[in-house]
């Protein structure tokens, strides 16, 4: 097996519309570029800063619960922690919104990477995404938990269409909305030269997946990389917020 290492940067940015920014994202681990870590994106939802509130509270509350399991190795172990740290996050917010009238129906979507033992282990619940990409291709990894993605795979609308349908903002799964969610779970094991993306509908509403994939792989420094997305997604509209985790993965010996 070749050995890898990883670079992970994330960014956000409250677009040019909005007065607050809902999104959040945290990430822990990654020392001395190994990969063994965590990222959590969250796009939250709500009146007033309730949106802002939840997406807080979940991308915190799931980093702390994952950090001191970083180097669990079983698979069915790491995804019912996965599942047990959202599951927690959910019940925090939602008995929070029932205490606080403001905050009530707050919610957030929530996209995690959990990286250790050379696969990259990914939980979704709503609309924000992960991707891989390579010099060749992008590839969307999770699917969204929104009326348009049920409309699509009925065949009752095309993607292209789902891309201006007047529900495409509507999610049907949100961490902190109900007393109990369910995450979808997937695996990659990812190669030297790939990116794993995570992002907010604030940036693949405003880019087609081949502009995504063209502006990471225009680029040697991530961070870089990552701002040219938040500018293009801005010159494009910027209607919402946007946020960008990636992990870049290398061979060892390109290091």
């Amino acid at each position: 097996m070749i050995d890898m290492f990883v670079k992970v940067c994330g960014l956000t940015d409250i677009g040019k519309l909005r007065e607050l920014n809902e999104d959040s994202f945290r990430i822990c681990g990654f020392e001395d570029g190994q990969p063994n870590g965590v990222c959590v994106l969250a796009d939250g939802m709500g009146g007033h800063n309730a949106g802002e509130v939840a997406s807080f509270k979940a991308a915190e509350l799931i980093t702390e619960d994952l950090a001191g399991r970083l180097d669990e190795k079983d698979g069915k172990q790491v995804c019912l922690d996965i599942a047990s740290a959202i599951d927690f996050a959910n019940s925090e917010i939602y008995k929070t919104s029932l205490r606080n009238p403001a905050q009530a129906g707050m919610g957030t979507t929530v996209v995690v990477a959990f990286v250790n033992d050379m696969l990259v282990r990914i939980a979704n619940i709503g609309d924000s995404r992960a991707y891989v990409i390579s010099q060749k291709r992008i590839r969307k990894i999770t699917t969204d938990h929104s009326v348009v993605e049920e409309l699509v795979k009925s065949g009752s609308i095309t993607a292209e269409e789902a891309r201006n349908h007047p529900d495409k903002n509507i999610i049907t799964r949100a961490v902190g909305t109900e007393e109990y969610v369910d995450a979808d779970f997937y695996e990659y094991t990812p190669v030297g030269g790939e990116t794993i993306l995570l992002c907010s509908d604030g940036l693949y509403e405003m880019l087609r997946d081949k502009e995504i994939k063209n502006i990471i792989n225009q680029y040697d420094n991530l961070n870089e990389a990552l701002s040219a997305l938040i500018d293009a997604a801005n010159e494009n509209g910027g209607v919402d917020n946007i946020t960008v985790v990636a992990l870049q993965f290398k061979n060892e010996e390109n290091r």
